[in-house]
């Protein structure tokens, strides 16, 4: 499914290799070979990279960027150590560890693997400019940056299954929407916390049912076209940081998870009404690829596009 981000030709906005411009070149100090990489996707707050990492690798520097950078381990275990002036500390890394370097932050590292398992991570950028919009929806005075944490090992369930889902979204090539909604969601902790102060004060704009009724009415409208966070919070009029989280609360579901309901519903009704080719509908219903809208179908309904027509039919 491509659910890409904005049309940011019309709007003037920045291309990923923009946004991240100083993480992308980040990579060249990296000892690990690269698998997998959202740039291509369209993804707008968040740059996500898989790596396979050497089994040993001596001291070397991380390169200096703006974003906060999380990485998480998917595989393998490895002692892990980083320097601070002349001390070093040490960290036993394994699947589901969390490290943490914080905006304008460079980190000495080195390691040796305590396994035979290969060495995986998953690297995660959170934009600057994201983290800055939503300080500033919180009503946070100050810099922003200060609040992040820098931490060889980060203890923090959150994070961790964060980490994850981004993970599945980009071997899925998920859609900037989903991408965007998991970035707003992890930024915000990061800066706060579930505890955070700041989280009791501020209230975000609600939702009320005449936006909701233009947000649905939108998404009903655009089942065919790329859909995302920027285009639903703009026709409730608030920010994306407020539209995530009162939209969630008032429908009880993701914006993502609401509009793949709509166009599975939309679809059903295509191959029980019609004879449109499947093809044809899965264009109808957002799906640039026939093989990811038989895989959303079949996730929903249990049955691929074909079966569903072929059972209906036959009933």
């Amino acid at each position: 499914m491509m659910l890409r981000g904005t049309d940011r030709e019309s709007r003037g906005g920045r291309q990923p290799e923009e946004v991240f411009a100083r993480s992308m070149l980040a990579e060249f100090s990296l000892p690990g070979e690269r698998v997998l990489c959202s740039g291509e996707l369209g993804w707008q707050t968040m740059l996500a990279r898989t790596y396979v990492d050497p089994p040993r690798v001596e001291q070397f520097s991380t390169a200096q960027s703006s974003d906060l950078l999380i990485v998480l381990v998917t595989s393998g275990t490895y002692a892990i150590e980083s320097r601070k002036g002349r001390r070093w500390r040490q960290a036993n890394y394994y699947p589901g560890s969390v490290g943490v370097t914080s905006p304008d932050n460079v980190s000495v590292l080195r390691w040796q693997s305590t396994s035979a398992q290969r060495l995986e991570s998953l690297h995660l950028h959170l934009s600057a400019d994201l983290l800055k919009q939503i300080s500033e929806a919180l009503g946070e005075k100050g810099p922003w940056q200060r609040r992040l944490p820098d931490a060889l090992l980060l203890d923090d369930p959150f994070v961790v299954s964060a980490g994850r889902a981004v993970g599945r979204a980009l071997q899925s090539r998920a859609p900037a929407l989903y991408a965007d909604s998991i970035a707003q969601m992890l930024a915000t902790h990061l800066l706060y916390g579930l505890e955070s102060e700041i989280a009791t004060k501020v209230r975000p704009a609600a939702l009320g049912e005449s936006a909701l009724r233009r947000v649905t009415a939108y998404m009903h409208e655009h089942l065919h076209e790329d859909v995302s966070l920027d285009d639903l919070a703009a026709q409730a009029n608030i920010s994306k940081y407020h539209f995530l989280r009162t939209f969630s609360k008032v429908t009880g579901t993701t914006p993502h998870r609401y509009l793949v309901d709509l166009r599975m519903s939309r679809a059903a009704d295509l191959l029980r009404d019609t004879v449109q080719p499947v093809l044809h509908i899965a264009v109808a219903c957002g799906y640039r690829s026939p093989a990811q809208f038989t895989a959303a179908f079949r996730r929903r309904f249990g049955l691929s596009p074909t079966e569903f027509r072929r059972q209906f039919r036959a009933g």
